[in-house]
């Protein structure tokens, strides 16, 4: 028999943010359900690399800089949580990051990135000319011709040992199956979700000919949360951007060593222990549509293997794209809608919805149990988005 204190919740959008804040709220022993239209983490939350940059959480001071850092320390925590639990290993490591600039915009822009850092206490190595090259050889595969036509083009380099990944289509499998395991009434495919409202306040969520009652609810569903809370009389304005990412499988990549995430400019490539290894990624305001293009992704291919010599003998496996949420001010949604206390939303992350998943998921869980919480949640108010600064955006 259910406790008549457990809250239940229901949640609607079964991405990252969403998975994550029903594990979050199962151990916290609410009966959840978690309600998807099509199926689980297959849209941002697969698409992206699963990159977690260097975050120093005794210097964040904005509420942003804290919500980073505890997320960046959670994502740690629930790696060794979610093996123990579900038995699957999300990937999660230090491998640390290459960041190099070429032209003198991405020189100045890597320059403010290095004051940023060093003024809150994230370690950071200026590059020679000879160590950008060492850090790079592991693209070559012991054939350093290519490596060395790239770096007398690096302009600037830094390595920043903080860095991390982790496979996120390995963490949303080990995110569902531990849901399962908890309990967490899991619906895929389950169609359009429609809010009921009586009030001003969430009744219900309709799903067909279905009804799903809670205590509380959250909306989680990405860009389509400006659309799914519209009959609360909300308005959530959010621009859906796309990004491709372009995958390539390397046979003579080395296993099992921390390799570097490298970041050229605002391109990347990760390579995974298993030898594979993700370029990415492209940012187009296209609307809703998530289909990869012929031209963005050869784009891609062609920086990606200019850049690491042996990617250009890798076998290219596939591209897939993905929509972000981004909002007008950068900053995500996160906190009350309304003033029921029964209705939360978690949405607008932009390209750190991987990253701040675990943050958002405790502070969420704090806010609805009322309480205190580690991170100030104002900034990400919902409710600073005035009618007159919708109209501007629309």
């Amino acid at each position: 028999m259910e406790n008549p204190k457990t809250k239940r919740t229901v949640i609607v959008g079964g991405g990252i943010i969403g998975l994550s804040l029903a594990y979050e709220l199962a151990k916290r022993k609410h009966a959840v359900v978690l309600l998807e239209q099509e199926g689980f983490g297959e849209k941002a939350s697969w698409a992206g690399a699963g990159i977690l940059p260097p975050t120093c959480r005794t210097t964040a001071i904005h509420p942003m800089e804290c919500l980073e850092a505890i997320s960046s320390e959670l994502h740690e925590h629930w790696a060794e949580e979610l093996k123990d639990l579900t038995g699957i290993d999300n990937g999660f490591r230090k491998c640390g990051g290459l960041y190099i600039a070429r032209s003198a915009g991405e020189v100045a822009a890597l320059i403010g990135m290095q004051f940023e850092w060093e003024s809150r206490g994230i370690p950071v190595e200026e590059l020679n000319f000879q160590e950008a090259h060492q850090r790079l050889a592991f693209l070559n595969s012991g054939e350093n011709a290519l490596v060395d036509e790239i770096v007398p083009t690096i302009s600037k380099a830094l390595w920043v040992p903080s860095e991390s990944q982790f496979s996120n289509p390995a963490h949303i499998a080990a995110l569902i199956s531990a849901c399962q395991s908890l309990g967490v009434m899991l619906h895929e495919h389950a169609g359009k979700c429609q809010v009921q409202v009586e009030n001003g306040s969430v009744v219900g969520i309709s799903v067909g000919e279905d009804k799903y009652i809670g205590d509380q609810y959250f909306f989680t569903a990405g860009p389509w949360t400006e659309k799914l809370v519209q009959p609360l009389g909300v308005a959530l304005p959010m621009q859906p951007v796309r990004g491709q990412i372009a995958l390539y499988k390397v046979d003579g990549l080395t296993s099992g060593i921390d390799l570097p995430v490298v970041n050229d400019g605002t391109r990347y490539l990760v390579p995974r222990v298993d030898g594979h290894v993700l370029a990415g990624a492209t940012i187009e305001e296209v609307g809703f549509d998530c289909q990869t293009t012929a031209s963005e992704v050869e784009e891609l291919r062609n920086w990606a293997e200019s850049l690491g010599g042996i990617l250009g003998d890798a076998t290219f496996v596939r591209s897939w794209a993905g929509l972000r949420p981004a909002t007008y001010d950068g900053f995500p949604y996160l906190g009350e809608l309304g003033h029921s206390g029964t209705a939360f939303v978690a949405t607008g992350h932009f390209k750190g919805g991987l990253h701040l998943s675990t943050g958002t998921a405790v502070a969420l869980a704090d806010l609805a149990e009322g309480k205190q919480l580690t991170v100030d949640l104002r900034p990400f108010s919902p409710a600073r988005v005035t009618c007159h600064q919708v109209s501007e955006i629309k």
